[in-house]
């Protein structure tokens, strides 16, 4: 296949790889988004719980993206529970959909895409990189990698590292639930992380959990705490979380989960991706028109100013995990027997920077 040059080539089409395709393409520069999946979307690997800032950051977004609005938080640990209002709403999102919609824009704009191609390596030339996939090879400039946890752009220029990370899972149920609530349960089936009832509808909601070990048969133990039936899971995903090193090299970034922009406590990662790929399409925009590719550059633009938004906030989820899960059943007991008289802190805490 003939070759192809591209400004920038983006691996992975999720929400931080389709959001800076859109703003870079909407500059008039050639953009190339390579997905692995034929179908944008699928198979979905979230929840889709956010903020109140969803709205913020993406104005244009489609209500029908929208499923329902949380406003109430139920804890529970073993016979001990407790409920708090949140100050703000927080949203459910149709995770495909949110997908698509950004996909859809950075097409608009001009961006071209490579559906159903697998990532395989690159070489390096002057003032480009080759892009080697199933089934072509394309000439970018800049490369971003959005490849998602196991970034097979991060492991090739030795920015990738090794942390813990969990395994979530997650079936959409039928059943009655509170619209408005959602469920956070602690316990042994979800060790170090938690499970949780996220509500669509009162007649739906997804119900999942998070865990480093035989996590098929722990979801099984917890719906069955739950709804007292099984249902075989529809989405899973990876967990992994912690500050990293370094996620630039010469003509290279990192976004999102590549890039482990992810909530340690909570492993929400949309709004940290949002905020990252706009200021990754930012400090893009600034190294084509200086014609500076280097890794001091993307350093300087994109690494100095995406961690002064958020290394704080992840080093703080860390320090919450310590705190929350460090002597096991004892802590999580310990912390759910003071924190019903500390609501009104709970209610208070920013769910995004804590």
């Amino acid at each position: 296949m003939v070759d192809r040059m591209y400004d920038v080539a983006i691996i992975g089409a999720g929400v931080a790889g389709n959001r800076i395709a859109e703003i870079v393409a909407k500059k008039g520069y050639k953009v190339l988004l390579v997905e692995e999946h034929k179908k944008i979307g699928f198979p979905s690997k979230c929840t889709g719980l956010v903020s109140y800032r969803i709205k913020e950051l993406l104005p244009e977004i489609d209500e029908k993206i929208i499923q329902n609005e949380i406003n109430r938080a139920e804890f529970i640990f073993k016979d001990k529970r407790f409920e708090i209002k949140s100050k703000n709403p927080m949203y459910v999102l149709d995770r495909s959909k949110l997908d698509k919609f950004l996909f859809e824009r950075a097409i608009a704009f001009g961006a071209e895409a490579k559906l159903g191609e697998k990532f395989l390596r690159v070489e390096k030339f002057t003032s480009s990189y080759k892009i080697y996939t199933t089934s072509g090879n394309y000439d970018a400039k800049i490369l971003v990698g959005a490849d998602g946890a196991f970034s097979q752009v991060a492991k090739i220029f030795n920015l990738f590292e090794e942390k813990e990370f969990f395994v979530g899972v997650q079936a959409t149920v039928d059943g009655k639930f509170e619209k408005d609530k959602v469920e956070l349960w602690f316990g042994d089936f979800a060790k170090d992380f938690f499970g949780w009832v996220v509500p669509i509808s009162e007649k739906y909601a997804r119900i999942g959990l998070a865990t480093k070990e035989d996590v098929y048969n722990n979801f099984k133990r917890f719906l069955r705490k739950r709804i007292k039936k099984f249902v075989q899971p529809d989405t899973s995903g990876i967990i992994k979380f912690g500050l990293i090193k370094s996620s630039v090299a010469d003509r290279v970034l990192l976004v999102g989960d590549a890039a482990m922009q992810v909530k340690p406590f909570s492993g929400g990662g949309i709004i940290y991706s949002l905020i990252a790929s706009q200021l990754a399409a930012l400090a893009i925009l600034k190294s084509l028109a200086k014609n500076d590719f280097s890794k001091e550059f993307f350093e300087e633009n994109y690494e100095k100013e995406w961690k002064r938004k958020l290394a704080w906030p992840i080093m703080k989820g860390l320090l919450m995990r310590k705190l929350f899960y460090g002597l096991g059943e004892f802590s999580i007991g310990f912390w759910f027997s003071i924190l019903p008289y500390f609501k009104f802190l709970v209610e208070n805490l920013d769910v995004d920077f804590y």
